[in-house]
């Protein structure tokens, strides 16, 4: 029973579902470094992710488009970092109390927006798998790196 659980099948699904579910983390890690080396603390990065994936996630259970629903997600997001960079380099507020702020303040709507406009449980079909050739035939390997979504491959790019 407990050794079915540490099956290589199962352990090739648990890793290949890790690299895809840490996606967004690898995307936000390196917008973060970027603005880390200007010199930006923005604490606030889990709060644009909330809100932009807020964002997407209507945008796509609306309209079924999955690429205007990642079009909404950017929008959101670069509108959250400019009212951040608004916040402190306008108002003179601290980068770090400012982004604990902004962070507050997506979690917050992202949850009172989903609780109004959606209100239950919605799923929405996301990217599909795009086998690279010959590459996604390497066996454990291949099932795990070369077996993602667009969206995977950009952020490893």
């Amino acid at each position: 029973m407990i050794t079915d659980l540490f099956s290589a099948t199962v352990l090739v699904g648990i890793l290949a579902s890790g690299i895809r579910l840490a996606t967004p983390y690898l995307y936000a890690a390196i917008g973060e470094t970027f603005g880390q080396r200007s010199g930006v603390l923005n604490l606030g990065v889990e709060g644009q992710m909330l809100m932009g994936a807020f964002a997407a996630f209507y945008v796509a259970l609306i309209t079924g488009n999955l690429w205007l629903a990642m079009l909404a997600a950017v929008i959101v997001g670069a509108l959250m970092g400019l009212a951040m960079a608004f916040v402190t380099v306008n108002l003179g507020a601290q980068q770090g109390i400012s982004g604990i702020g902004f962070f507050l303040f997506g979690l917050g709507l992202s949850d009172l927006l989903f609780q109004k406009l959606v209100g239950t449980v919605e799923t929405v079909k996301g990217f599909s798998k795009i086998e690279i050739p010959i590459l996604s035939n390497i066996p454990i390997i291949g099932e795990i790196f070369f077996n993602q979504n667009i969206l995977v491959y950009i952020a490893y790019a």
